[in-house]
């Protein structure tokens, strides 16, 4: 070799050297771990409406040896079997499917979520947690395959994570978070241990109360012991806790000749719940339920609950479900935020400041009214919606008979169904019908072989014993308070109308209408209360004056500063910002011509509707027409 080559093979060695130096710059290297709750995921048979739910957790880790340098973003498409699950808190199911510290997630059956913080090398981002809904038709195994990319790392990382999946063996079985208890006697023997669950979704309690009925008290105790061997020998109860559930049974009176209790152990299990109580019929409901044995689910009024808090106390001491219907029934998606959260936390306190406090954070919202926002809002607050359930959609109609409410429920039954009835509703006089329609609806539904339960916290039935304590049942004492009647009739005695905060009043000119002319109708709407009429400041809550034109005269022509106004024959105006204290809103002017044929006299009742429907008042406004 001559020495030029010699001299340039020396350089390029040097050079060659000295590249890697700089191409080995730290680098970060992204990798997906993926697991799932449970060791098998349920599902439910195909006739049974109940939800059952799972949670995905993705962690993004940065197993290199530099920081992230740009977004990261990690993407799962769903298996097919799995949907998302929102706006469930009893299931940890918030506004969007997925959710992690530092992550912005979005979409439903395809998930992305992005974050660009930078990911410091053998760390790992906060995990992101996907909540599900198992579908009945869900494959046995399902795989789930989310991807990571970016930060910096050219190659995208993938998972796999296979979940068993199987049918539920006991639907609306007993609750897993339930104490193991037996009654009789009243008050219940409580183990204190909580009731263990097997894979395939039994519990403790539904392997021992389904060889109910029991011979006698020591084969109730045999059956309780072998249950337990059972789940012993499973690593889902410790001897100490076998023992402590053997004592209990022991000191029960399950089987013995004070055991009157009628079996209600089956595959097909039902609930019933009533909106708008208590009314003045809540004591003949709670009576039959007795007689049936049957425990019942109660979506009460605040407002109704203040004026008799002895029923209420009786019916969450006897073991009913006592849950949330706002304080003064109210349509939530006409509310501002504001006024969504107060309705729902005004209930809540004044449940426990009479020594009834909800069973747990459960609520319908009247008139079955929650979009999407809506259940966003309130699910913040932490709570279940319940939404779903068969219903004869009129039994609040005063001529809905019993036997048209008893048929129309039979024929919609169906396991894990729940049925929504009411407690006398708020706003019309019926309630005699429906209560002689449960009366025939709890037999007739066991001998269509249903059994009856109760809800939980996430929204769906579950086993139940009602077992009666045999204290009186408490009557109602006090007035019922109702909103504005909106069909004719009389509820029964005792009852009022309550006031409500917003007032309307109506008023005319010239003072005697002329034929051929016009004249003008004056609408104002008043704050007769202390508060606004929102605590939002700003308002969004809607107010609704409505007034139909009384034949004689045609409107031409409804305005007032801040209101939008529509219609013709029927002239509609709306807005939505707060009202004062004490103060009125800027009048409605709705301008009129008088007919050649108008009446002597001419009545105009116009209303005003505020606060979801909830408040409501009209006024009347006598108008004398002159005559040639």
């Amino acid at each position: 070799m001559s020495r030029l080559s010699l001299l340039i093979a020396t350089v390029f060695t040097v050079s060659f050297v000295h590249v890697p130096a700089s191409a080995a710059l730290a680098a970060p290297s992204l990798t997906i771990s993926a697991t799932h709750s449970l060791d098998t995921f349920l599902k439910g048979q195909p006739d049974n409406t109940t939800v059952y739910s799972g949670t995905l957790q993705l962690t993004v880790t940065n197993s290199g040896d530099g920081l992230t340098q740009s977004a990261v973003t990690v993407s799962d498409v769903l298996p097919a079997g799995l949907s998302a699950l929102v706006n469930n808190a009893g299931f940890g199911a918030g506004p969007v499917a997925a959710s992690g510290n530092g992550w912005t997630c979005s979409g439903a059956s395809s998930i992305t979520c992005t974050r660009s913080d930078p990911l410091r090398a053998g760390s790992s981002y906060p995990p992101i947690t996907i909540t599900v809904k198992v579908a009945t038709n869900a494959a046995a195994l399902l795989t789930n395959t989310p991807t990571v990319a970016g930060g910096g790392d050219e190659t995208p990382s993938s998972a796999t994570d296979s979940i068993p999946v199987t049918r539920d063996a006991c639907p609306n079985g007993w609750s897993p978070e339930e104490a193991v208890s037996f009654a009789p006697p009243v008050p219940a023997i409580d183990s204190g241990v909580r009731n263990p669950e097997r894979a395939d979704g039994c519990t403790l309690l539904d392997v021992i109360w389904n060889a109910e009925p029991f011979k006698n008290h020591g084969s109730f105790v045999s059956t309780v012991a072998h249950a337990t061997d059972e789940f012993v020998r499973e690593g889902l109860l410790s001897p100490a806790q076998q023992r402590a559930i053997q004592r209990a049974a022991s000191r029960s009176d399950v089987g013995t000749e004070n055991d009157n209790q009628i079996p209600n152990s089956c595959p097909n299990r039902l609930a019933i719940t009533f909106d708008d109580g208590p009314s003045v019929y809540r004591p003949q409901t709670l009576q039959i339920f007795r007689d049936n044995q049957v425990h019942g689910v109660f979506f009460d009024l605040g407002m109704r609950a203040e004026a008799n808090p002895q029923i209420e106390r009786f019916t969450r001491s006897e073991g009913h479900v006592l849950l949330n219907h706002t304080y003064n029934h109210t349509d939530m998606n006409a509310l501002s935020d504001a006024a969504k959260i107060e309705e729902v936390q005004h209930n809540e306190a004044a449940f426990d400041a009479i020594g009834a406090p909800f069973t747990f954070k459960g609520i319908r919202t009247p008139f079955g009214s929650a979009n999407t926002h809506t259940q966003e809002v309130v699910s913040s607050q932490g709570y279940t919606y319940f939404l779903t359930r068969i219903e004869t959609g009129a039994d609040y109609e005063p001529d809905t008979t019993a036997e048209q409410t008893r048929d129309s429920i039979l024929g919609q039954l169906h396991p894990g169904a729940i049925i929504g009835l009411h407690d006398g509703p708020i706003d019309t006089p019926a309630g005699a019908a429906t209560v002689d329609a449960v009366r025939q609806i709890l037999p007739a539904a066991r001998a269509m072989g249903y059994c009856w339960g109760k809800v939980d916290h996430t929204g769906q039935v579950v086993a139940d014993r009602y077992v009666s304590s045999g204290k009186p049942i408490p009557q109602i004492t006090n007035p019922v308070p109702y909103n504005f009647l909106e069909r004719p009739g009389t509820p029964p005695e005792p009852w009022f109308v309550a006031p409500d905060p917003i007032a309307i009043s109506a008023a005319h000119s010239p003072s005697t209408f002329v034929p051929g002319q016009t004249g003008t109708l004056t609408l104002t709407v008043t704050n007769t209360s202390g508060k606004p009429s929102d605590p939002d400041p700003i308002g969004g809550s809607t107010v609704t004056v409505q007034d139909v034109i009384p034949a004689g005269l045609t409107a031409t022509a409804a305005s007032g500063p801040g209101w939008t106004c529509s219609g013709s024959r029927t002239r509609t105006c709306t807005r939505s910002d707060t009202l004062g204290p004490y103060s009125d809103y800027p009048p409605i002017t709705i301008t009129v011509n008088v007919s050649n044929n108008a009446p002597t006299t001419i009545v105009n009742d116009p209303t005003v509707t505020a606060h979801g429907q909830a408040w409501k008042d009209q006024a009347r406004d006598t108008i004398s027409v002159a005559r040639p």
